[in-house]
């Protein structure tokens, strides 16, 4: 492969949702550009690999653990948000980054994969990149796997400055599995966004919750975060006749419903696993959709 970039090891260290880990996520995807990342190389034979699409904050670490618990041989690759979506040139639709990052894997190589999955916004994004393919190819669309996802509901508004702003923080801290933020009191989201992030740094330091983020680090974050809402917003998922799976965090609010509703052909398949939206990446649930996704 020519352009695709191979993740960092993945040692202990690497994967615990640690400020040194966050910090060297944040460095490698801002140098690096976004685009297929390779987690896993695949052995002869093993097929197409299995495509993660990034979650609204632009990034893929999240699914180094999800990587590693993955059965040999199957290789797995990821696509980290680039330029159309963290840059400064107009923003795209949903289906036009869903089209931007199929062609990003036929740049690779790859004409389908073997299933395209995602957590949160990433399952939006591989929802429709899936629906693509099956309108776009003579091959059958590869099944979907919608890891906690939800579109965005219809009966909701836009949020406003000060919601974006705490959603992301509630975001970052939630997926680094830093409980709460009781330190960050309500003025803080009325902030211009740059005075915000530095805000929100400096009152989670005085309370010992480093991220080992700058705020400069949290600002390139937060316009991917901030653009990827609007992007979600204005997306309305279309009807799909391939396969679908969700896993449902029981204790999350996303709702298969709306996905069900989108089933043109097959059953959508729900499988519902232990604690939140945050901890289905985690062990000990991060295995359960592992074995949920090397069973498809």
């Amino acid at each position: 492969m020519s352009g695709a970039r191979t993740a960092p090891p993945t040692g202990a260290e690497a994967l615990s949702p640690t400020k040194r880990a966050l910090l060297e996520l944040m460095r490698s995807r801002r140098a690096a550009g976004g685009g297929v990342v390779v987690l896993r190389d695949g052995e002869p034979g093993a097929g197409d690999p299995l495509v993660l699409v990034h979650p609204i904050g632009g990034g893929v670490f999240c699914y180094a653990e999800l990587g590693r618990r993955l059965p040999p041989g199957r290789a797995v690759w990821a696509i980290a948000a680039d330029g159309l979506l963290d840059g400064a040139g107009p923003e795209p639709t949903l289906a036009e980054l869903a089209r931007h990052y199929r062609e990003l894997l036929a740049s690779e190589g790859l004409r389908t994969p073997a299933a395209v999955a995602g957590w949160s916004f990433g399952g939006v994004v591989a929802h429709e990149m899936a629906r693509q393919w099956s309108a776009g190819t003579d091959r059958p669309a590869p099944p979907v796997v919608l890891i906690d996802s939800a579109p965005w509901p219809e009966e909701a508004g836009a949020w406003t400055p000060a919601e974006t702003l705490r959603a992301f923080v509630e975001d970052l801290l939630g997926w680094s599995g830093t409980e709460g933020h009781p330190a960050l009191t309500a003025s803080t989201w009325e902030l211009p966004a740059v005075d915000a992030l530095a805000s929100t740094v400096s009152q989670l330091r005085l309370n010992g919750r480093d991220l080992g983020l700058s705020p400069a680090d949290l600002h390139v974050k937060y316009r991917v975060f901030e653009r990827a809402t609007r992007v979600m917003r204005a997306h309305r998922p279309a009807r799909h006749t391939g396969p679908v799976t969700m896993i449902r965090a029981a204790d999350s609010p996303a709702d298969p419903e709306p996905w069900a509703a989108l089933a043109d052909g097959p059953d959508l398949a729900v499988v519902t696993v232990p604690g939140d939206h945050f901890g289905v990446l985690r062990d000990p649930v991060v295995r359960r959709v592992a074995a949920t996704l090397a069973a498809i």
